[in-house]
């Protein structure tokens, strides 16, 4: 934990940075998210699992929460180099303190403060401020979702249905994030925000939708609905039989896969993804990754 006095057009307010050991700063920040967003980050805090990739910002008043980001660090392997990137969320200020600078001073904190370390930006905004990010060199990409048909085939092979509440079922779920492989072109490879919307948040939907493939050695994050398949992450431990377990865990009904993620296989229709108000952003040098080679941004990668 860090904790700075700054001054912000001639107020002082105390930069705290990666200050969630601290109970009374922790839950200050988790009662300014709820506010915005409606859901906090404590359950992931006392998961276990919020590690040193996940860096919060917030700049507070005595002990109110003012303004804050939060920035997640990724290592994202690409056909032609490893990218070190981050992403912006969770971006708020108090609304008695807009207009103040606040988020311009954390964003430009951040930029200085990881200037050598960190290859590029991403984030998310919604409409209300999509002008504000191009003031920082942010470029809007568009993102691109792979899809195909299917026709299932009958499949012998079992399939286990993960409950991460179970210590056994938990460290399975860990043993297939490391050693695991994705098949995904744009892998953020983040163990701790997989655990963010698997195990620690369960009203997000997910922690019902882990399913594993044993004779496969293959885990799949996926939800059928009505005739589509949406697959939204998938990891296999040698090699590579995703379109055998997509057969396992489809239904009579299911007529189309949908990936949550950019596959490395050509065998898939990509089409424009916008995720409702959201468009995403990006700093100029990734923005080849989007424009020429249709990539999207992992769905369980946003923050």
């Amino acid at each position: 934990m860090q904790s700075i006095p700054v001054t912000i057009k001639n107020k002082t307010y105390t930069l705290h940075i990666a200050y969630q050991e601290n109970d009374t700063l922790r839950k200050a920040f988790n009662s300014m998210t709820y506010d915005f967003w409606e859901f906090t980050f404590e359950s992931y805090y006392q998961s276990g699992f919020w590690d040193d990739t996940c860096l919060i910002f917030s700049l507070f008043e005595g002990e109110t929460i003012v303004s804050h980001t939060t920035l997640s660090l990724f290592t994202v392997p690409t056909t032609d180099q490893q990218l070190r990137l981050g992403q912006l969320g969770t971006v708020m200020t108090h609304p008695d303190y807009t207009k103040r600078g606040l988020s311009r001073f954390l964003m430009e904190y951040v930029f200085e403060a990881y200037r050598d370390q960190l290859d590029g930006y991403f984030l998310f905004a919604n409409e209300t401020v999509l002008d504000f990010y191009p003031k920082f060199g942010f470029v809007a990409a568009p993102e691109f979702q792979a899809s195909k048909k299917f026709n299932k085939q009958p499949s012998s092979c079992e399939i286990q249905r993960l409950n991460l509440t179970d210590n056994q079922d938990l460290q399975l779920f860990q043993h297939y994030l490391n050693y695991g492989k994705t098949a995904c072109r744009f892998d953020t490879q983040s163990y701790g925000l997989a655990h963010f919307y698997c195990y620690a948040n369960p009203e997000f939907g997910f922690a019902d939708s882990i399913y594993v493939i044993p004779e496969l050695e293959t885990l799949l994050i996926a939800q059928q609905e009505e005739d589509n398949l949406l697959i939204f992450q998938a990891y296999y431990l040698d090699q590579n039989q995703l379109e055998d377990a997509f057969h396992a865990l489809a239904t009579e009904y299911t007529t189309r896969i949908t990936l949550g993620f950019t596959p490395v296989s050509n065998d898939y229709t990509f089409t424009p993804y916008k995720e409702e108000d959201l468009t995403l952003f990006v700093t100029p040098s990734l923005v080849p990754y989007f424009t020429e080679q249709q990539t999207m941004i992992p769905l369980l990668s946003h923050t």
